[in-house]
């Protein structure tokens, strides 16, 4: 499922002329945390986990990302949602994948404490129906 589009600026590229490896996690850890928003009605939540994280190819200034987010676990307190990051090129319409990972999100209430999570149905049916 879609969850966000972004272009990449020149602010955000490092010596190597590519996109920080640091930057690309950030945007992920924030596109998980509107992700697992969007499945559920909790109000907070907490990333306690990222494995897989891999960089396929660099991303450059001017290109446009798109992060896509799949389920990959349903838990009592948290999910897991595994995240790909595709360079997308609008004149012809290709994708080139650029990263992905699996990113564990726990719902916490207000004393920080895990709280169970309250799934959105519809929305998890779109999830777990979509291609990552």
């Amino acid at each position: 499922m879609l969850i966000s589009r972004e272009m990449v600026l020149d602010q955000d590229i490092g010596l190597n002329g590519a996109l920080f490896g640091g930057g690309m996690m950030a945007r992920m850890d924030k596109v998980a945390g509107i992700a697992a928003a969007l499945l559920s009605r909790n109000r907070r939540f907490l990333t306690v986990k990222v494995s897989e994280l891999i960089f396929h190819s660099p991303v450059r200034a001017g290109e446009i990302i798109e992060f896509h987010a799949a389920i990959a676990r349903q838990g009592r307190t948290s999910l897991t949602l595994q995240l790909e990051v595709q360079v997308y090129e609008p004149v012809s319409d290709l994708h080139r994948d650029v990263t992905s990972g699996a990113f564990v999100m726990v719902a916490i209430n207000e004393a920080l404490q895990p709280e169970p999570f309250i799934w959105k149905p519809d929305m998890v049916r779109a999830a777990l129906q979509a291609e990552p």
